[in-house]
């Protein structure tokens, strides 16, 4: 047996500890681990940040102070998942909710976008979400004493109702006031405005926005409905990042365990979290539409989502989700309803969700639901009792292909095994499918078409199914922006004649107002001049429609510019030539309409032309106070999809127009300089 000495016996023992040490400390760090620790499975645009993007423009969520800094709800609980993350949180500047899909999927600018942003199947196919983290639903609001107190007096025709351009406020508006004209904004705060200021009737609205709003900005407006929807609002993270995505949720389960969320919450909202994420109770309507228990079901709704690409139509013929809304009557609990379409409708790939709603809570009942013939049947697993309001959901219905007014009808069973006929619902409008529609479906299924839009630059510039629906869809923005400017440039130079002759005539006061009108138009933003028109002008009792607004407004700004060129043109001539027709018993309307001015309107043609371009381009700035021209229906197109093809499509339109005036330009310089040439 070799022999060991007792120190070198003692070292070992001592490594073999310290080892065993280290292991055991390992392990236990390994599992009291937090995503902080391990960022390295996740991308971030800025190493050590966590970069959002945010519209900032949705109090209480997020907004910005007088200098600038972001703050609210949403900005303070992306600051402890940043903390939890162990990242520094790095808030973008604001952006249009329209970018902000299109931003997240791209992960180039921002890590995740957070701006109250609805989690449904659109915005599914383009990011992923991580768990909800507010409950919401829809508010309508009105000006209080303005005559529109319910939702029947909106929900009629010349009836204007204001909403943020691509939001799931939109999509409700169009779906259930279907008589009213939906306005859209870039910002909740200019739809407030509108509604204010008498250009919109009402607001349909996220309802703690909404609550917000009506309680700190505009007290004199009301909530008449609030509307429950069952929306959450979820925190969108590129599909490409799917590790940061389980990392945020990781991060907000333990904020919500160790009550900081609960905190937050009260904090901002004055009331705990409850499982609805109801934030104040109810003001106004409470969204039921019978406050009464009827003596036998009664159905109070029944609408269609929208399913035309890039449209607001129903099809006929299109997998569509119907809601049907009832209330069970005194005679009894209701153990079964049987849905029926008319001839041509179908149920056949359809599935049914219901829920009993009581104010802003929706709870999801268990059902079974199966096909009897051409009727959707389902059975509750418990009676819904009297006076119980139930909302049916049905996705992949069909509605007969030919366009008509349809209702929904069939039969409910009570407890006591009776039968009974539905009352009629309302009626739901159905127009025919279009050729653009049929393109689009023949396009989702190319294999071509798909492998193009595997292609993360192809699928996000250039969808062929969205240039197909958008060339369709933006035709008619892209005319109302051709009225404008066919319209508004012939308008402007006669206005601008008439500055022009203000600006060099020997009368002073003339001078100084042509002098101030065109400083104060050429040296304030275009932007701004349209703010006032709209939103100023219907306060002091001129409430004009939008449209000849928009025209109006452009004309007024084309023709301070127009009055500088025409003023360097007269300018331009030879002085000579006055004199001469002086001389000649010409007075000074004689001289200027027979000799002065068609010299100068042929010298100023080419910049003319590039004004009348100018202000065909700034037509876009009315999407702003929603004038339905083509950047609005292209931004709508954009927030809805969340793809960028519908603005390469207006790009075309644009230059559709652009490029030829342009090229007139320079042929007419060129002809401009060979004449002086040959002189």
């Amino acid at each position: 047996m070799p022999y060991s000495h007792p120190s070198l016996s003692i070292r070992r023992l001592f490594a073999a500890i310290v080892a065993c040490a280290l292991v055991v400390v390992s392990v236990a760090l390994a599992g009291c681990s937090s995503p902080a620790d391990d960022q390295s499975s996740f991308a971030l645009v800025e190493e050590g940040k966590l970069t959002v993007a945010s519209d900032l423009a949705t109090p209480p969520f997020e907004y910005t102070t007088d200098d600038g800094q972001p703050q609210g709800f949403t900005y303070e609980l992306m600051g402890m998942i940043a903390e939890e993350l162990g990242l520094e949180l790095n808030y973008l500047p604001a952006q249009k909710f329209d970018s902000i899909i299109p931003m997240t999927k791209q992960a180039v600018k921002t890590d995740v976008g957070a701006c109250n942003i609805t989690i449904n199947d659109e915005r599914l196919e383009e990011v992923d979400f991580t768990d909800p983290y507010m409950d919401s639903n829809q508010g309508i609001a009105t000006v209080k004493g303005g005559g529109y107190d319910t939702v029947e007096s909106l929900n009629t025709a010349g009836v204007r109702i204001a909403v943020q351009s691509g939001t799931t406020s939109e999509q409700w508006a169009i779906e259930h006031l279907p008589n009213a004209q939906t306005v859209n904004f870039d910002d909740w705060t200019a739809a407030f405005t509108a509604v204010m200021s008498d250009q919109c009737q009402g607001v349909v609205c996220d309802l703690p926005v909404e609550q917000w709003m009506v309680s700190n900005s505009f007290t004199s407006m009301q909530i008449i409905e609030e509307v429950p929807t069952g929306e959450q609002f979820g925190i969108a993270v590129s599909k490409d990042n799917p590790e940061l995505t389980a990392a945020i949720n990781e991060a907000l389960a333990a904020i919500r365990a160790d009550g900081r969320y609960a905190e937050l919450y009260e904090t901002w909202f004055g009331v705990p979290p409850t499982s609805s994420g109801d934030t104040t109770g109810t003001e106004a309507g409470s969204g039921d539409a019978v406050t009464e228990t009827p003596a036998t079901l009664a159905v109070t709704t029944a609408s269609a989502q929208s399913n035309e690409d890039g449209g607001t139509a129903v099809l006929g013929g299109i997998a569509t989700r119907l809601t049907w809304e009832a209330v069970v009557g005194t005679e009894g609990s209701v153990t079964q309803l049987a849905l029926t379409l008319p001839e041509g409708g179908s149920f056949e790939d359809s599935g049914a969700t219901v829920y009993a709603v009581d104010g802003l809570d929706r709870t999801k009942l268990a059902t079974e639901s199966h096909l009897d013939d051409s009727a959707l049947v389902i059975d509750l697993a418990e009676p819904a009792p009297a006076g119980t309001q139930l909302t049916v959901e049905v996705d992949g219905v069909l509605f007969p292909s030919q366009a008509g007014a349809y209702a929904v009808g069939g039969t409910y069973t009570t407890d006591d095994g009776a039968s009974h006929e539905l009352p009629a619902s309302p009626t739901i409008a159905v127009s025919e499918s279009t050729f653009v529609q049929t393109a689009v479906q023949w396009l989702d299924a190319q294999p071509w078409v798909q492998a193009w839009n595997a292609n993360p630059f192809l699928g996000m510039f250039f969808r062929p199914q969205y240039i197909v629906t958008s060339i369709a869809s933006l035709f008619q923005g892209w005319g109302a922006a051709l009225l404008v400017t066919v319209i508004g440039f012939p308008l402007a130079v006669p206005l601008a004649l008439v500055i022009t002759f203000m600006k060099i005539s020997r009368y002073k006061p003339l001078r100084a107002i042509a002098i101030t009108y065109i400083n104060v138009l050429r040296g304030t933003p275009l932007f701004l001049q349209i703010y006032i028109a709209f939103f100023g002008f219907p306060m002091i009792g001129l409430n004009l429609p939008n449209l000849p607004l928009g025209i109006g407004v452009l004309a007024i700004n084309c023709s301070a510019y127009l009055a500088e060129i025409f003023r360097a043109g007269i300018q331009s001539i030879p002085r000579g030539q006055f004199e001469a027709a002086r001389s000649q018993g010409f007075g000074f309307m004689s001289t200027m309409t027979l000799i002065i001015l068609p010299q100068t309107f042929r010298r100023v043609i080419p910049t003319m032309t590039s004004e009348l371009v100018m202000l065909y381009k700034d037509t876009s700035l009315l999407s702003s106070v929603g004038v339905m021209e083509l950047m609005m229906f292209s931004k709508n197109l954009t927030a809805t999809t969340g793809n960028i093809t519908p603005y390469i499509v207006a790009a075309l339109y644009y230059l559709v127009v652009t490029i030829p005036l342009i090229h007139v330009i320079t042929n007419v310089e060129k002809k401009m300089a060979a004449d002086e040439g040959r002189r």
